[in-house]
């Protein structure tokens, strides 16, 4: 079988804030290098979360049961995203708010960018 495109969207995801939080770094912002790969991450993973889950089963006699694990998939990666932002905001200090959000956003749009060219 082969690897569900959201995991490969994941690790793209992964892949654009890892060189955007290191090109940050080197240029002397650390904070907000930290705070776009926290933003990235809280994008990507919850991601990751969907496609382990979502496509764990397959052909036409599990239909049933692969329906329930997309809406499982999906209500946990909304739960992750959830707790993930709250865990952030709770325990990161020094935090760039701003670069966290915006680097989710933007992740966010990779990641609808990407669907929709693998789906052509």
């Amino acid at each position: 079988m082969t690897k569900p495109p959201v995991l490969r969207i994941a690790a793209v995801q992964l892949l654009l804030v890892s060189l955007a939080g290191a090109v940050l770094y080197l240029s002397g912002k650390p904070v907000t290098a930290r705070s776009v790969l926290i933003g990235g991450a809280l994008c990507a993973l919850p991601g990751v979360y969907f496609g382990w889950h979502a496509f764990r089963d397959s052909g036409a006699r599990s239909a049933q049961r692969v329906v329930g694990n997309f809406y499982r998939g999906q209500a946990g990666k909304f739960v992750l995203t959830l707790a993930g932002f709250a865990a952030v905001f709770a325990t990161v200090k020094p935090l760039n708010a701003a670069a966290l959000f915006i680097s989710y956003g933007l992740c966010v749009i990779v990641q609808w960018v990407l669907a929709a060219r693998m789906v052509r």
